[in-house]
């Protein structure tokens, strides 16, 4: 069928009550729970044929994070469906409130390359739990994952419940025609704009997950031993293929030297045999994306690291001196190259991140509580963490979203369901008393009892 006619499907089936019931939502919840972990072993090695990701990344990343999703929706979800009663006003008494939630309808979720099982089937999760009916496109620039994942949902729902549509640029642009009721993408701020452009058109609410330079903030006091394993860590997952990777790396211009000397220990620490694309350490996605990536190096001031192997699409991590106005500062990296910029005051890295766009992710490492406080407060980000990376991403009791040009909008957990959700408010009233002072006609009377009240 053409993509207009399973839309339309969709909606008819919707209509239907398709997903709707809580029996349904938890019967496709636990489907889609069976096909991550069943079938396991199968996504991971189509990751591995696409990227080269290694397997216990893959698991850790993209299978268990799932898991974790779906049992925290199936432990909750009948819970969040359930009325919320809210109080009254003077105006409404006496009467009964309650805010329902009702789904959307019928929803588009695009998914990205770089974490082609987590970022397609995580905001799924979201959606089925709030009882919608799904069109899911994975990127083509993961095909092999894309494959797995259209002949595994193919093999558990109806196409009217969930249905998985494959193809380029051109496919995108057709479902981006197509009257949703929600749509959901994960990408770039270039392609984010497109999204919402077309969805203005039927005025489609929308959900941008994006990106942006995620700083990660050194400062005067951290501990840099823990604070450079945990930001290589960070940066070294998915070879830096991670909206929420540290772009760039902001420390305090005394402890410079010790962060280059941490790397250099770091690095040969995670990587003691040297680097294995494809089964200790992950490729770059593409041929266009190495190549971008190896522009970058070409006239970098290089501190650690900088080889690359075009054959593998390796690229080493690779610690980068770097000013502010630096190319390799200009926009998100998405690769394993770390600028490292230096900062003597703490108005100065204040005042250099206020006046750029709102990253993703903020990192900070420090002990100095008034620190954190001046971070969180004048900066803004997305979400973040306090001598750590990446690990907000994976409580369910966080938000993760963006804001600015770094996204719209937020998921996991309980916000998951409220994001395919819509609040719906009813106020129920008996038949008596039924005063009179509320119909015409008004007269000064009236009047002066309002005034009285309020």
């Amino acid at each position: 069928m053409t993509i207009e006619e399973l839309v339309q499907r969709q909606k008819d089936a919707f209509r239907n009550g398709a997903n709707r019931p809580a029996d349904a939502r938890r019967q496709n919840l636990t489907k889609l729970r069976e096909i991550v972990k069943d079938h396991a072993d199968r996504l991971c090695d189509a990751m591995k044929r696409d990227f080269g990701k290694p397997l216990v990344e893959a698991y850790a990343s993209e299978i268990a994070t799932v898991i974790l999703e779906i049992d925290y929706h199936l432990k909750h979800f009948e819970k969040w469906m359930e009325p919320e009663s809210v109080g009254e006003s003077v105006y409404t008494f006496p009467s009964k409130s309650r805010i329902y939630r009702q789904p959307l309808g019928s929803v588009l979720i695009i998914g990205p390359w770089n974490f082609p099982v987590n970022l397609t089937f995580m905001p799924l999760v979201g959606a089925l739990s709030a009882g919608n009916t799904v069109v899911l496109k994975p990127s083509e620039l993961a095909p092999a994952t894309s494959a797995e994942i259209r002949s595994l949902i193919t093999s558990r729902f109806e196409p009217e419940e969930v249905a998985v549509v494959e193809g380029d640029a051109e496919v995108t642009t057709e479902l981006l025609r197509q009257p949703f009721d929600k749509i959901f993408f994960t990408g770039s701020p270039r392609v984010g704009r497109i999204v919402m452009k077309a969805a203005a058109r039927h005025l489609t609410p929308v959900t941008l997950e994006l990106g942006g330079k995620s700083p990660a903030i050194v400062h005067s006091d951290a501990q840099m031993d823990v604070s450079t394993r945990r930001i290589w860590w960070g940066k070294t997952i998915n070879a830096g293929q991670v909206c929420i990777a540290p772009d760039f790396v902001a420390v305090h211009e005394s402890q410079r030297e010790a962060f280059i000397s941490e790397s250099q220990k770091v690095l040969s620490e995670f990587y003691p045999d040297g680097y294995r694309p494809g089964e200790n350490y992950t490729q770059i996605v593409n041929e266009e994306h190495f190549e971008r990536l190896s522009l970058l190096l070409e006239d970098a001031d290089i501190l650690l690291g900088g080889r690359t192997d075009p054959q593998t699409r390796f690229i080493e991590p690779t610690l980068i001196a770097a000013d502010w106005d630096d190319e390799i500062m200009e926009d998100e990296i998405f690769g394993p190259l770390l600028p490292l910029i230096t900062w003597s005051d703490d108005t100065e890295i204040i005042g250099r991140l206020t006046g750029n766009d709102p990253p993703l992710a903020l990192y900070l490492f420090t002990r100095d509580e008034a620190f954190q406080k001046t971070v969180i407060r004048e900066i803004p980000f997305g979400g973040g963490c306090i001598n750590d990376t990446i690990t907000h991403w994976i409580n369910p009791k966080l938000p993760f979203g963006g804001v600015g040009t770094s996204g719209m909008g937020a998921y996991h957990g309980r916000l998951s369901f409220d994001t395919f959700s819509r609040r719906q408010s009813v106020m129920g009233k008996g038949l008596w008393p039924d005063p009179e002072v509320r119909y015409p006609p008004h007269g000064e009377g009236k009047l002066k009892w309002l005034k009285r009240l309020f």
